[in-house]
């Protein structure tokens, strides 16, 4: 079972892909509903479409990807904490990796044996202290580029779902037909979650369509709302 950490790695990708088609099908949908409801110039419909599109998708891989540089921050400098204190007070480390272990459920005995067996071996000592007291992965650290570039990609081609029958369609006609493509889409990102995830596909597929409908509703109230109070 080697192999299963780097592929379980991969999978969790599935976090950025999800997120970015998710946004892209939910926001794209719920704000050309509105507009479709309010508004009966498809020029009008599909350019604000494109310019939510454009948007949305920098906005978002620009909040990934310093949120993901502010994690990756914070893990290198909890790291750097610990290695500092492993220097200076090794003796109070090597206690501490012994009451993690005893936490375990390890006896005593054991959990100090291993803590001094640790301690002669610095790099794996300071490993299993970070993994274990910290709960971080020691020397991993999410690519902050790969996700935001992840997540605004996605965003654009799951955005343009929604938006594509407003370039070919009337108005009323486009609306259907971006409802109907769009809820296909939400049901198949939420069959792909669950496939990757391990969860059952047609649940985790109803899910994410749910949500999606519901943006879409919203939308639709507000479409028919706004005009009548303006």
């Amino acid at each position: 079972m080697l192999g299963s950490r780097p592929r379980i790695e991969r999978a969790s990708r599935i976090r950025e892909l999800v997120l970015g088609a998710q946004d892209g099908l939910i926001g794209t949908v719920g704000l050309l509903t509105g507009l479709a409801v309010a508004h009966e110039s498809n020029k009008y419909i599909a350019i604000a479409g494109i310019a939510e599109m454009a948007a949305s998708s920098l906005s978002m891989a620009a909040g990934v990807y310093l949120s993901s540089q502010a994690e990756n921050d914070l893990y290198r400098g909890a790291i750097a904490d610990e290695l500092a204190e492993m220097e200076d007070h090794p003796e109070v480390e090597r206690l501490e990796l012994q009451y993690l272990l005893e936490e375990e459920g390890i006896p005593t005995d054991d959990a100090h044996t291993v803590s001094k067996i640790m301690a002669r071996h610095p790099r794996s000592h300071v490993r299993m202290t970070v993994e274990k007291e910290l709960g971080l992965a020691f020397g991993e650290h999410r690519t902050a580029i790969g996700d935001g570039l992840v997540v605004g990609a996605m965003f654009i081609c799951a955005a343009w779902v929604p938006v594509f029958p407003y370039f070919v369609w009337q108005t009323h006609t486009a609306l259907a037909i971006s409802l109907g493509a769009t809820a296909v889409a939400l049901f198949a990102v939420g069959t792909f979650k669950g496939y990757v995830s391990g969860m059952r596909r047609l649940m985790s597929g109803v899910w994410v369509l749910g949500i999606g409908s519901a943006a879409a509703l919203i939308g639709f109230a507000v479409g028919e709302l706004i005009p009548r109070v303006v």
